[in-house]
């Protein structure tokens, strides 16, 4: 006994010297874990999906867009960590192995893995290939008073060894949110996540300019452009508050002006809601874009509403349009409703989406058939082991039509990885890689409502 309590008090000792850095990693207990699926909701629609752990990196807990299915068929997928402390993780879903492999922490790749400054926590931006090569950007997570963020990098992945290649630093030194894409001059462009710049970055010369910004910034209001619209002959077009004003770069005469061109009001900006007025003139934008080589056009979703949209840019002497399409949200948001949009993604003529529904709900999945017109609530999405999914973060079809995700899935007590960060409402989640084959994981039942 008199060991033992040597024991414990230099164990205690111990702890209390320890930098926070190691005592932070004492396991932390939620207020609440969420229900799983039901029996009784098995009886009407739901969606199953195949889920791989990403456990051995427990801090990681986020993502945006950060997503593209290779033309092998291979998935790559960055998560963040919002933990000022670990950097991104980047990851292959290797499809002829049927499993996810890591391939590099974006912090080392960058060269900031030792630094000392804010981590480069995200890959937040669309991913896309070209060749053997796989273009994005990087990010920062969270704001801090006291470590340097040294701006975002522009990435290179080679899809054929893995190898991560940080071709530049941002000369914005700022993080890029927010990466497109022109094809024909093999150009990226990048929107900053504080300032708001516009920036293009050429991956062959490693040269980057500052080309403007398309909306300004301030105190109240964060200038962060969540996509940018690139048709095929290089225009650059995105979307700013007010009321969803779209604008243009054009790369011919360098400059950047807004299009006369407005998409159908909100149904409860049209009623005269003040607050949601109030809130459509704030941050009213867009945050996901689709270009359709067949209808020559992009598809849109308004973030305010979850309405879909059609956005056919000013081409060959005809003006700029816009059309309302379908509301992609829930008709009742039973946790209420943020104004923000989750993922969706384009294959053969439907639209798969899913819906925001509040802080600490659950993510549905929705489809629009273009051709038909048809819009289809498939009911919640759920994982291995009956688990729910809060929030799908990204989404993309591969060839074959199967949707690949990384979602948040509510943790499990005593099973899943609990963190302070790692929280929507009083329920602590963790990231997955998700698979939805919609021929086979539409579980709707007969008679289902």
């Amino acid at each position: 006994m008199k060991h033992l309590f040597a024991w414990l008090v230099a164990a205690f000792t111990l702890a209390l010297s320890l930098p926070l850095s190691a005592k932070d990693e004492v396991p932390w207990r939620p207020e609440a874990y969420h229900n799983l699926f039901t029996e009784a909701e098995r009886d009407k629609p739901y969606v199953y999906g195949h889920s791989h752990s990403l456990e051995d990196w427990p801090f990681i807990d986020g993502q945006w867009e950060g997503i593209v299915c290779d033309s092998d068929g291979n998935v790559w997928f960055g998560v963040s960590s919002h933990s000022f402390k670990h950097h991104a993780q980047l990851f292959r879903y290797n499809a002829a192995a049927g499993k996810v492999e890591h391939v590099a922490d974006i912090g080392q790749a960058c060269g900031e893995k030792l630094s000392g400054n804010a981590p480069q926590d995200k890959i937040h931006s669309q991913m896309f290939e070209d060749g053997e090569a796989i273009y994005c950007g990087t990010c920062e997570g969270h704001f801090s008073e006291t470590m340097k963020y040294p701006g975002g990098y522009w990435l290179d992945i080679n899809r054929k060894t893995g190898q991560v290649t940080a071709l530049a630093k941002s000369i914005s030194n700022d993080g890029l949110i927010c990466v497109g894409y022109d094809r024909k001059n093999k150009l990226l462009y990048g929107h900053t996540n504080v300032k708001g710049e516009l920036l293009n970055f050429n991956p062959a010369t490693r040269q980057e300019k500052l080309l403007g910004v398309p909306e300004k910034g301030g105190p109240a209001k964060w200038p962060r452009g969540l996509t940018l619209m690139i048709d095929p002959e290089g225009v650059v077009y995105g979307v700013k508050p007010p009321a969803c004003t779209f604008w243009k770069y054009d790369p011919q005469t360098g400059q950047i002006s807004d299009l006369a061109v407005k998409p159908p009001l909100p149904a409860d900006v049209a009623a005269g809601d003040q607050k949601a007025i109030e809130k459509y003139n704030q941050d009213g934008r867009v945050a996901m874009t689709i270009w359709d080589e067949k209808d020559q056009c992009f598809y849109a979703m308004r973030g305010h509403d979850e309405m879909l949209l059609r956005f056919h840019p000013p081409r060959q002497g005809q003006e700029a349009r816009v059309e309302a399409l379908q509301l992609m949200g829930l008709s009742e948001h039973r946790y209420g409703q943020r104004y923000s949009s989750c993922m969706m993604a384009l294959h053969n003529r439907t639209i798969w989406y899913t819906p925001y529904t509040g802080w600490g709900g659950v993510t549905y999945l929705t489809s629009y058939n273009l051709d038909t017109k048809k819009f289809t609530n498939h009911g919640p999405l759920i994982v291995d082991g009956d688990r729910r999914v809060n929030e799908c973060h990204s989404i993309v079809a591969g060839k074959d039509g199967r949707l690949y995700m990384v979602c948040f899935v509510f943790s499990i007590e005593g099973v899943d990885p609990a963190r302070e960060n790692a929280m929507r409402d009083i329920y602590p989640f963790h990231p997955r890689f998700v698979i939805v084959d919609p021929r086979t994981d539409l579980k709707a039942r007969v008679g289902a409502q």
